[in-house]
């Protein structure tokens, strides 16, 4: 069984990931940390040097590497990964896939108003972003959980919804 949390930067997906990871004695694949050690250079800077576009295709990359032919992990990847289907049918295809729907406002509190390390934000507010992305973390999950939550009751919704008789979280 695998596991892959989608959401807005924010959200909670390395946070939720670690918590879940280690309680179900599972590995964490963190992409975005893979990235700035590859780079040796924080995720903003990758950002900046590579461009959105060969960032978005190195984001996707290092998803599908990462977790091709391995079992029992968590996956946290970037909040861009939706934009990229290679990467997104890939992670539908070996894990369940949980978006952590998180509100603007608990977003814009964990976060501030100038986030590190979004892909796309060129003249677009954090507003814009989550309008955009929004559609795409409900198209791509196979279950949303409420990220506004305490990380416990999100963990254990996830968990619920990974027993085999599981339908709706």
């Amino acid at each position: 069984m695998n596991i892959t949390l989608i959401g807005m930067p924010g959200s909670g997906k390395s946070f939720i990931g670690k918590k879940l990871a280690d309680q179900l004695g599972f590995s964490l694949v963190e992409a975005d940390k893979i990235i700035e050690q590859e780079f040796n250079l924080p995720l903003q800077q990758v950002v900046e040097k590579l461009g959105s576009d060969v960032f978005l295709d190195k984001e996707a990359e290092t998803v599908i590497k990462s977790t091709d032919g391995r079992n029992n992990f968590v996956v946290s990847p970037g909040g861009s990964i939706v934009y990229r289907l290679n990467a997104i049918n890939h992670l539908k295809k070996i894990s369940k896939v949980f978006y952590l729907e998180v509100s603007l406002k608990v977003l814009k509190g964990r976060i501030g108003d100038v986030p590190r390390g979004i892909v796309n934000a060129e003249n677009k507010t954090f507003a814009d972003l989550y309008a955009e992305r929004a559609p795409l973390y409900k198209k791509f999950a196979d279950y949303v959980v409420n990220g506004d939550l305490d990380s416990e009751t999100v963990i254990e919704k996830i968990l619920l919804a990974t027993e085999p008789s599981a339908s709706v979280v």
